[in-house]
């Protein structure tokens, strides 16, 4: 379970372990956010702040095992400051945090956790290349991004936020932020934090064909993308929904009778 990195035997991508995982992980996050809606806004706050302390600990774990297993010189192999890797940080803000601060962990976990934890379930460009599925880092990959899409859905039922063109700048510096940090550090360190100098087995060739030929090209994309995609993908969906809910207005009645 805490064996070093080993191609040979590493899970990989679309591979039978990897989409059985991916069933259950997604059947799991719809059990798991039916069964939330049952419980108070006090019970989802104190399930936020078990899972920052949990996740916590899990990361120095994490950090830890790359240490031993020689990677501690590589700064993007454990620090964490990637974009799931925010998920961290706006757990502690929004479980412990209040006002502006609680906001912007928010406005993360409501977009960004559920397009990011999505993506990264069905495309693990990490964990799983390199780890077999039963491998501590594996687990753990898929069941931090699981429970990144749990809580971003939960939250978005709850409505903790409102996502529009006012709050948008709350996401904007919550993911602006380190961001720029990454963006800095890069360079000057030769690293890949946030995944911005560099795609890491990227399965659509069209990008690693837009890194290859140009990686500033490159860096601007993901950079854009981290700071709309997510954001603005959800707020759309929100919206449609809306929309078509309204169009379509089902009266309590109509339920009680259909049933």
């Amino acid at each position: 379970m805490f064996s070093f990195a080993d191609k040979e035997t590493a899970c990989g991508m679309f591979t039978a372990p990897h989409l059985i995982a991916l069933c259950i992980c997604l059947i799991l996050v719809s059990v798991f956010v039916v069964l939330a809606r049952r419980l108070s806004d006090d019970k989802i706050k104190l399930i936020t702040k078990i899972m920052a302390i949990t996740f916590a600990v899990l990361e120095i774990i994490k950090i830890i095992f790359k240490f031993i297993s020689g990677e501690g010189k590589y700064i993007d192999h454990w620090f964490p400051l990637f974009f799931c890797s925010l998920f961290i940080y706006a757990l502690f803000m929004c479980g412990f945090g209040k006002g502006m601060i609680y906001d912007i962990g928010c406005s993360f976990i409501m977009t960004g956790c559920i397009v990011g934890g999505l993506a990264f379930l069905i495309v693990p460009a990490t964990s799983l290349m390199d780890y077999p599925i039963y491998h501590f880092m594996s687990i753990h990959s898929m069941l931090f991004h699981s429970s990144m899409l749990f809580l971003g859905l939960t939250y978005l039922n709850r409505g903790y936020l409102t996502l529009n063109l006012k709050n948008y700048a709350l996401y904007a510096i919550g993911v602006g932020a380190p961001l720029a940090v990454a963006l800095v550090l890069n360079p000057v360190i030769d690293a890949n934090l946030m995944i911005v100098s560099a795609p890491i087995n990227m399965p659509i060739q069209f990008i690693n064909d837009i890194y290859e030929a140009a990686p500033v090209v490159y860096s601007i994309g993901v950079s854009l993308v981290y700071l709309a995609l997510p954001y603005f993908l959800v707020m759309g969906i929100i919206k449609l929904y809306d929309k078509i809910k309204k169009k379509n207005p089902v009266s309590k009645k109509d339920n009680r009778e259909e049933v």
